[in-house]
């Protein structure tokens, strides 16, 4: 298959065209040691933990709430990607702000109750 120049071209600019750089969650992960991150609020205040870990044969993330203690965390998931694991832990940070019964039943799921009570 032989193609020119100007396909190559071509298919950058393409790329280009529909990409949007964005914020993403992954971007307030603060690494405080290797495999370990606390996510961050814009003031600093830490409000999740992810943590490289090994489950079986598989290598992955899990994240949980942020508290001085482990024994105070609260696991929030297991994830393949530490993309995936900052992004649920944002969402998760994100439903703590809003008051139980704001907006209630939007997607007609089950009630939201507020993590720790």
């Amino acid at each position: 298959m032989h193609h020119s120049r100007q396909d190559a071209f071509d298919a950058a600019a393409r790329a280009r065209a529909g990409h949007a750089a964005e914020w993403h969650p992954v971007l307030a992960a603060i690494e405080q040691r290797p495999g370990c991150w606390h996510m961050t609020t814009p003031y600093g205040e830490a409000y999740a933990v992810l943590q490289i870990v090994r489950v079986g044969g598989e290598i992955g993330y899990r994240a949980v709430t942020f508290a001085p203690t482990s024994e105070q965390r609260q696991l929030i998931g297991y994830y393949r990607s530490l993309r995936a694991a900052a992004g649920n832990a944002h969402r998760h940070w994100l439903s703590t702000l809003s008051p139980v019964g704001f907006a209630p039943q939007p997607w007609n799921g089950p009630p939201r109750t507020r993590p720790n009570g």
